[in-house]
């Protein structure tokens, strides 16, 4: 019995006679279909192994730039430092903030990008640490400068934590702590999605920490920074190296600066080889500079 037997006869051999005659353009517009059914679900699988993939190396810090456009960077900025604001009083003590500029002039000065551009924060928080966010804005804790023993000091915490800034270190960490999600959404396209999705989140930098990939590429771009601007980069290694004595001596406690910036005696000793290292040469005082600031801090001045 035909298969098509509750059709009308005429129907039923119209049908047939389609078929027939269209047989040859059927076989292949079946083909074509699955053919491009194969190939848009490999345009899809392949979208999702891309984003799979940069994140796996956003992950791992090896790629050297990331896609995100840079003007996104200071929206990321201004989100994470509204929150910084509602956490802490920011300085506005001119005494302060004026001799803490005057000893970042120098850095400053030898930038020669004009997307870097940064500003520089003090808030009235007792914590030793301090915050490098997208779009330029470094922030100090106060407790951070009144432990400093030095310009150099000061002047090394800040190059490290530009370097941060120009590497775009927290960015990455950002998109790391998001996750795949992230990186599919790239994929697809969904730009102001994604640009939402990362403002959102913005407050994850205030708390990030940095790889030990990380932590040696801001050490290597900072200490080129102070070499530039004639500052002893010894001040990096004297801070980094002092705090990590005061906690392992059991002397201080938890150091926030070391929580978001480790310190392990690896990475005191590559800074120490690259100490040893350096050429001879005439390094700037910023003595003055320092004492306005401790001044302004209240700090009792003791050393000469």
């Amino acid at each position: 019995m035909s298969h098509h037997s509750h059709l009308p006869p005429e129907v039923d051999e119209a049908v047939r006679s389609f078929i027939r005659r269209h047989k040859r353009g059927l076989r292949w517009g079946c083909l074509a279909t699955a053919l491009l059914a194969l190939l848009l679900t490999l345009v899809v699988a392949w979208g999702l192994f891309r984003g799979a993939g940069r994140l796996k190396d956003w992950v791992a810090g090896k790629a050297p730039a990331i896609s995100l456009p840079l003007g996104w960077e200071k929206p990321l900025g201004d989100a994470a430092l509204a929150q910084l604001r509602g956490q802490f009083r920011f300085v506005t003590d001119r005494k302060i903030l004026d001799p803490l500029n005057q000893l970042a002039a120098p850095l400053l000065a030898g930038l020669t990008n004009s997307s870097d551009r940064f500003t520089l924060f003090v808030t009235e928080s007792k914590e030793v640490n301090a915050l490098a966010l997208p779009g330029g804005y470094i922030v100090f804790h106060r407790g951070f400068l009144e432990r400093a023993r030095t310009a150099e000091e000061v002047q090394g915490v800040l190059a490290h934590e530009m370097a941060h800034v120009q590497k775009r270190h927290g960015v990455l960490q950002l998109v790391q702590n998001i996750g795949l999600d992230l990186a599919i959404q790239q994929v697809q396209g969904g730009e102001s999605r994604l640009l939402d999705t990362l403002v959102r989140d913005s407050g994850q930098l205030l708390g990030l920490k940095f790889s030990r990939n990380h932590e040696r590429a801001a050490d290597d771009l900072g200490w080129e920074l102070l070499e530039k601007a004639q500052i002893n980069p010894e001040g990096m290694v004297s801070f980094f190296a002092g705090l990590k004595t005061a906690t392992d001596a059991g002397g201080a406690p938890p150091i926030s600066l070391l929580s978001t910036h480790p310190a392990p005696q690896e990475r005191i000793d590559r800074l120490r080889q690259k100490q040893a290292a350096l050429a001879r040469q005439d390094f700037k005082s910023f003595t003055p500079e320092f004492r306005a600031l401790q001044s302004g801090l209240g700090i009792i001045l003791e050393r000469p």
